[in-house]
């Protein structure tokens, strides 16, 4: 029988890296022995949670250790890891490609990870849908074993409750978060009380992405040497309604767009950075900066663009007292 651990990988899994003790991961390799390990890593925007290097932490100490040989890694792609709608599929259609074969076991260590990653391992295991069996590692200092056996019909409660607290600190710490507003009449930007100087390229540049995110629109993906017409066009107008005065560089613009010539990534990219370094000037605020600036996703050559707070905390006030 060949003993197969899958576990995702959770910030408190970095140990070493983050000058900390072992996390889950680790700690149920202290007490448990597998043949394979396999390691769900979720891509994340934030600098201190880089779970793929993590992942790899993880991987070199597991073999370091001689815990396990064969450790494999996942990536995990998930938009919302509170959205049991999106793991479950997603969770339950990787441990499926895992099941090739016979005589194999599974266990799900289900300490790392978010309440709603850790219930979807509840609901695949209540359900049936995948054979699996469930372990928790526990931290010494509550003085239970370091691993223990999760029953089923007995943890789904508990991560209910995880869940709601989560939530309830989500909406508190959301409430405190100040809302970005863009004067359209004036060719203003600030984020709370904090005002924001772009010069009106920029100012144009961050409404046009602020506009997508009030829409519900995807993020702006830029691949090859040209930004899509789309955008050009819409800079020009952005520009036009809030700067009429300043032409001379407009012009520059229309012409390029009546002749049916499109902007280089190199120029937006250039643009870009030098909106999101006068956005973390004004800030000084990691987490303000990480929501506010027009952040990146993606490989070199196809990068998706977009501003990361909520749709919620956008105001453009296109006149006066709107």
């Amino acid at each position: 029988m060949k003993h197969i651990m899958i576990s995702f990988v959770g910030s408190n899994d970095a140990g070493k890296l983050a000058d900390k003790e072992d996390g889950a991961v680790l700690t149920a390799l202290k007490k448990r022995t597998f043949n394979e390990v396999h390691l769900l890593w979720n891509p994340s925007n934030e600098s201190t949670r880089d779970f793929k290097k993590i992942a790899e932490y993880l991987k070199e100490e597991i073999i370091k250790r001689k815990y396990c040989s064969k450790v494999t890694l996942h990536q995990f792609d998930c938009d919302d890891v509170t959205d049991h709608n999106e793991i479950y599929p997603k969770l339950l259609e990787i441990c499926l490609s895992l099941s090739l074969g016979k005589g194999k076991k599974f266990t799900a260590a289900i300490a790392s990870g978010t309440p709603a990653m850790q219930s979807c391992w509840i609901l695949i295991a209540e359900s049936g849908d995948f054979p699996l069996e469930l372990i928790r590692s526990n931290e010494p200092k509550y003085g239970k074993p370091l691993v223990t056996q999760v029953k089923l019909g007995t943890g789904l409660p508990r991560i209910i409750r995880l869940e709601e607290e989560n939530e309830a600190l989500k909406k508190e710490n959301e409430s405190l978060i100040p809302r970005l507003v863009m004067d359209i009449k004036n060719g203003r930007v600030s984020v709370g009380k904090i005002f924001v100087p772009l010069s009106p390229i920029e100012f144009s540049y961050y409404r046009y992405f602020a506009e997508k995110k009030l829409r519900g629109e995807e993020l702006e993906r830029i691949s090859g040497i040209l930004v899509p017409t789309e955008f050009l066009k819409k800079i020009i107008e952005y520009h036009t309604e809030s700067f009429p005065e300043s032409d001379l560089f407009r012009e520059q613009l229309i012409a390029m767009d009546k002749s049916g010539r499109n902007l280089t990534v190199s120029t937006f990219r250039g643009n870009v950075s030098k909106l999101n370094k006068k956005v973390r000037q004004a800030l000084q605020n990691r987490t303000l900066e990480n929501l506010f600036e027009i952040g990146r996703e993606g490989k070199r050559h196809s990068v998706s663009y977009g501003i990361r707070a909520s749709a919620g905390k956008i105001v453009i006030k296109k006149q006066e007292g709107t």
